[in-house]
């Protein structure tokens, strides 16, 4: 065997293992899996809390233009924003958006 026959295949071995641990690398199944976190949070209460947000005007003070200047407008938001989030009428959404009453008392609570 000649040398460049040797030294190409030392090469070609070289470049197969990395190529292996690269493949390795990018393989998902081959990780391990990480851990899911859990949301305090039912979908229900996000649904109405989103609800709220949207009915409350906070969601377009947000969006505008102006949301660093009109700082009056967004505070108004705010306040009514909190004012349904401890209502009786964000229970009933949580509820009707399929909220269990857990997730209702949990939902009025805050």
């Amino acid at each position: 065997m000649s040398t460049q026959t040797v030294i190409a295949s030392a090469l070609l071995a070289t470049l197969t293992a990395f190529a292996g641990q690269a493949m390795a690398a990018d393989n998902p199944d081959a990780r391990q899996a990480q851990p899911v976190a859990t949301s305090q949070v039912s979908r229900a209460e996000v649904l109405a809390d989103l609800q709220i947000y949207r009915e409350s005007g906070l969601a377009q003070a947000e969006l505008s233009e102006n949301a660093g200047i009109d700082t009056e407008r967004r505070a108004k938001a705010q306040a009514k924003y909190a004012q349904l989030r401890k209502s009786s009428y964000f229970a009933a959404l949580v509820k009707r958006h399929g909220g269990s009453e857990s997730d209702v008392d949990v939902a009025a609570a805050r």
